[in-house]
């Protein structure tokens, strides 16, 4: 597992666009990785990284995940969900964040209502794109991908990618490296 995730760092830092294949649940400390290895140190104004997730439990289980090691780097992180207070959650974006972490169609629409600024973005990662699109969400990663500076792009699979899926993120990444975790042996 150890090589699996000094490869992938690797490959993220030689490139700016990568596909993950891996389970989400397992990898947690890989993507935590991944996201300090963008974001090192605080800075105030706009976020420099955005995680979209399938769905709530996800992205605040990937939330709850961050809160330690984010706290000890003393980065901060909002969570924007659909069952949320969308006040509140557009004034916490509004008072800076380093990392947004959410759902594809609540983070538009902090975006749509000027709640945060993409100009700093240096990482933008989708976990599990195929359920996203499947859910309906393409217009939401669409509108976001395309107002995207430069920036290291992240897509993480579950599962094998179905064709639609793979000419779709070759259409917002253009030229990417992949990595897949390897299966693991009894």
């Amino acid at each position: 597992m150890e090589d699996f995730n000094a490869a992938t760092r690797k490959l993220l830092r030689s490139g700016n666009a990568l596909v993950i294949e891996a389970n989400i649940e397992t990898n947690f400390s890989l993507f935590e990785h991944i996201v300090t290895d963008c974001i090192p140190e605080p800075q105030e104004g706009s976020p420099r990284g955005i995680v979209i997730c399938s769905d709530d439990q996800t992205a605040r289980s990937f939330s709850e995940f961050l809160e330690k090691p984010f706290r000890t780097l003393d980065l901060t992180l909002d969570l924007i969900v659909e069952k949320g207070q969308k006040v509140r959650q557009r004034n916490d974006l509004f008072f800076g964040t380093e990392l947004i972490v959410g759902t594809p169609k609540r983070i538009c629409e902090m975006y749509f209502q000027n709640g945060f600024n993409i100009g700093e973005l240096k990482l933008f990662m989708l976990l599990d794109l195929n359920t996203i699109l499947k859910q309906g969400n393409k217009g939401f990663v669409n509108r976001l991908s395309e107002s995207l500076p430069k920036c290291k792009k992240v897509v993480i699979e579950t599962q094998e990618r179905e064709k639609r899926v793979t000419e779709y993120i070759k259409s917002f990444m253009g030229g990417y490296k992949a990595i897949k975790e390897p299966k693991k042996s009894d």
